[in-house]
């Protein structure tokens, strides 16, 4: 046998082994189930008593270039969990992921004009956030755009997706707008998602003293 050919049997037996190694057993794609379940469940009840609550969140959120958001609640949770998609009709019995989402309001809007120059930066931070609001232009004596008009109300909506990792037995976490501006991911081993985990979780979203930076692996 040549040495090439050599060579490609030995890499399909690397390739086979590596698969043989990294594909989860039964047992571990039924605890990942029930670790989802686990999750949903946890965030479903969180849901619902934040919707009578709607507790304070007592730090500021900052808008740059914008303003500060303060005195805001949290408001209108949402938790769900999808399966897996094996066809354009037909769901698999394992789940893909968990959602969670929620809103920082105040009843506050900022209302304001700026130059064209200004206002483009403007809306780069409001799309890059996420943020809801209205831009309409305006025009000068000669009928020309001058500045723009920006209506921005006092909410912003952040949420937390949990997706599986195929061949690995942890989760993957993309946390957006929680507590602050911005987006994060992490990846926890299904073990460590666990009760606490969710508590100091849940307490970052609502802006309590919590160590779930201690916990969070990057």
């Amino acid at each position: 046998m040549s040495l090439l050919g050599q060579m490609k049997l030995q890499a399909q037996q690397a390739q086979e082994e590596k698969s043989n190694q990294s594909k989860l057993s039964a047992d571990s794609l039924a605890l990942r189930n029930a670790k989802l379940k686990e999750v949903f469940n946890y965030w479903r009840e969180f849901s619902e008593l934040i919707r009578v609550i709607e507790p304070e969140f007592a730090h500021v959120i900052s808008l740059p270039s914008i303003g500060d958001l303060s005195g805001l609640r949290v408001t209108e949770p949402f938790a769900e969990y999808r399966y897996r998609l094996l066809s354009n009709e037909t769901f698999s019995d394992e789940i893909s992921h968990v959602s969670l989402f929620y809103f920082y309001k105040a009843p506050q809007v900022f209302k304001f004009e700026r130059e064209l120059g200004i206002a483009q930066r403007i809306k780069d931070v409001l799309w890059r956030y996420g943020i809801v609001h209205t831009a309409e232009d305006v025009k000068n004596e000669h009928a020309r755009v001058a500045a723009v008009s920006f209506n921005i109300p006092w909410q912003v909506k952040g949420s937390i997706l949990v997706t599986v990792l195929s061949d690995a037995e942890a989760l993957h976490f993309s946390l957006k707008n929680i507590a602050k501006l911005g987006e994060m991911e992490l990846e926890m081993p299904f073990e460590q998602v666990d009760a606490t985990f969710l508590d100091e979780l849940s307490k970052l979203l609502l802006g309590q003293d919590n160590f779930f930076w201690k916990l969070a692996k990057f």
